[in-house]
C-alpha cells in the first residue's frame, strides 16, 4: 500500500494552523462577546487564549509522541487502553467537527460571496461548487492545498491587522479598557464572553492530522501548534483591543459584520475589502476542515477502527483519495440537508424563543462535540504522565507536581464551566449524543492492535 507524502515543515504546518483558528470566526464572535462584556472584551479574548494554549499544550505534548494522522483517537487509546470505544468517540467527533465545520464555512463563503455579486437565491449552488474545488485540491496534494493555505492565511491575517491599524491610527471614539457592560457582573461578563469567544480558536486540534505529511513530526507538529496558537493570539488581541476604538460595544453586537462595519468608520471603503478578505478567510476554513477531516478518517481506518477502504492512498499523487471523497461528500450532503429538510418538511424547532436555523443546529452540535473531545485529550495527558513517566516526550507541558501537568487540569475545569454556559439547550445534547451513536454505528472493533 503506498503511503502519505512527506512534503510539509515547520513553516506550512504552522500556517495551515494560523489558518484554521483564525477562520472566519473572529469576524462574528467579537461583536457577541463585546455585547456581553463591553469595551474590555479583550479581557475574555485574554482569557480564552489561556484556555485555548493549555488544551494546545496538551497535543502537543501527545503528538511528540504519538505522530500519527488519527492524533487524538490514538492519544485517548494509549491513555484509557482498557476500552477503544472512548477513543473512537473523540475521534469520531472530530471527525464530525471537520466535516460540519466545512460545510458551514462553505455557506458562510456562500452568503458573503452573494452579497458581493448580487447572486441571491444562489448560495447552496456556490457552496456546492467551493467544496467541490477545493475536494479536488485536497486530493492532489498535500503541498499543493498547503501553499493555497498559507497564501489565504497571509491575506486573512493582513485583514485583521488592518482593522487594527485603522482603530490605532484614525480612532473614532476613545474606549475605557477596563469599562464593562454595566448590567452584568464584571468576572461574570469576562467568563462569558470567553465562552463565545473560545470558539474562535479551534482548529489548532487538527493540526496533528497532518502528522504523516510532515517530515520530523515528532518535533516540529508540536512547535507549529504552539506558534499557531501564540501567533493568532497576537492578532486577537490587537483587533479586540482597537475594535472598540471604531465602534461602541453596542454596536458591535447588534452588527452582524462588525469589523466590516467598524473598519468602515475610519475608512469607507474597508467594508467591501473586508467583504472580500472574508472569502479567502472562508475559503482557507473549508480547506483546512476538508484536509484534516479527511485525514482523520484515514487515520481511523489505518488503526482498524472504521472501513479499512478509507485508508487507501493514491499511488499517483500519495493522497488518501477515498477519506477526501468522504469528507467532500459529507460536507455537501449537510449543506444539501440542511437547505431542503427545513422547505420540504417545514422542520422547526425553537429553544428559550430562539428558532433554529439547522445549519446553526450542526455548527453548534460540532462546537460541543471538539469540546468534549478536548475533555477526553486532556485527560489523556495527565494518565499517560502516571502511566508511561519515562515515555520518550519531544515536548512537555511546562508546570507540573508530582509530574502531573497542571495545565491540562485547569483546563478541562475550564472547558466544563464553558459547556455548561454555552450548552445549556438540550437539542445540541440529543443533535451530539446522535451523532456519536452514529459513529458507535459505523465503529468497528479492531483485531488486533496497529503497529
Amino acid at each position: 500500500m503506498s503511503e502519505l507524502k512527506r512534503e510539509l515543515g515547520l513553516g506550512y504546518a504552522t500556517l495551515f494552523g494560523v489558518g484554521l483558528i483564525l477562520g472566519a470566526g473572529i469576524y462574528v464572535l467579537v461583536g457577541r462577546a463585546a455585547a456581553i462584556v463591553g469595551d474590555g472584551v479583550w479581557a475574555s479574548v485574554a482569557f480564552s487564549a489561556v484556555i485555548a494554549l493549555s488544551t494546545a499544550l496538551s497535543y502537543a505534548e501527545l503528538s511528540s509522541m504519538y505522530p500519527t494522522a488519527a492524533s487524538t483517537h490514538t492519544y485517548v487509546r494509549e491513555a484509557f487502553p482498557q476500552s477503544g470505544l472512548p477513543a473512537f468517540l473523540a475521534g469520531w467527533l472530530l471527525f464530525f467537527g471537520g466535516v460540519a465545520g466545512a460545510a458551514t464555512a462553505s455557506l458562510g463563503f456562500a452568503s458573503y460571496f452573494s452579497r458581493l455579486f448580487g447572486l441571491s437565491g444562489w448560495e447552496v449552488a456556490v457552496s456546492i461548487a467551493l467544496l467541490s474545488a477545493l475536494t479536488i485540491l485536497n486530493w492532489w496534494g498535500i503541498k499543493e492545498s498547503a501553499a493555497l493555505s498559507a497564501v489565504f492565511t497571509v491575506i486573512e491575517a493582513g485583514g485583521l491587522l488592518l482593522v487594527s491599524a485603522l482603530g490605532f491610527l484614525f480612532p473614532v471614539r476613545e474606549p475605557g479598557y477596563l469599562s464593562f457592560n454595566p448590567s452584568v457582573n464584571p468576572l461574570l461578563a469576562v467568563m462569558v464572553g470567553a465562552a463565545i469567544f473560545y470558539f474562535a480558536y479551534t482548529g489548532f486540534e487538527y493540526q496533528p492530522t497532518l502528522s504523516e505529511e510532515t517530515a520530523n513530526p515528532e518535533r516540529v507538529i508540536p512547535k507549529s501548534i504552539v506558534l499557531a496558537v501564540a501567533v493568532t493570539t497576537a492578532i486577537y488581541l490587537l483587533v479586540s483591543v482597537s475594535v472598540v476604538r471604531l465602534m461602541s460595544w453596542e454596536e458591535l453586537g447588534e452588527s452582524k459584520a462588525p469589523l466590516a462595519d467598524a473598519a468602515s468608520r475610519a475608512w469607507p471603503q474597508a467594508f467591501h475589502a473586508l467583504m472580500a478578505i472574508a472569502l479567502f478567510a472562508t475559503t482557507n476554513t473549508v480547506l483546512g476542515f476538508l484536509v484534516s477531516s479527511s485525514r482523520l478518517a484515514y487515520g481511523l481506518a489505518k488503526e482498524g477502527v472504521l472501513w479499512e477502504g478509507l485508508a487507501e492512498v493514491d499511488a499517483w499523487r500519495r493522497t488518501p483519495y477515498v477519506s477526501v471523497a468522504l469528507s467532500g461528500a459529507l460536507a455537501a450532503a449537510v449543506v444539501l440537508l440542511t437547505d431542503y429538510l427545513p422547505s420540504a418538511t417545514g422542520w422547526r424547532i425553537s429553544f428559550g424563543g430562539y428558532e433554529y436555523q439547522l445549519i446553526d443546529l450542526v455548527g453548534k452540535t460540532a462546537s460541543l462535540a471538539v469540546l468534549l473531545a478536548f475533555l477526553l485529550v486532556n485527560a489523556a495527558v495527565v494518565a499517560l504522565r502516571l502511566r508511561e513517566p519515562n515515555a520518550v516526550r519531544h515536548f512537555r507541558i511546562p508546570l507540573s507536581v508530582r509530574n502531573v501537568p497542571l495545565l491540562p487540569v485547569l483546563a478541562d475545569l475550564l472547558i466544563a464551566v464553558f459547556v455548561a454556559v454555552s450548552f445549556a439547550d438540550w437539542v445540541v445534547w440529543v443533535s451530539t449524543a446522535l451523532t456519536a451513536a452514529l459513529g458507535l454505528a459505523l465503529y468497528r472493533k479492531p483485531v488486533s492492535r496497529p503497529a
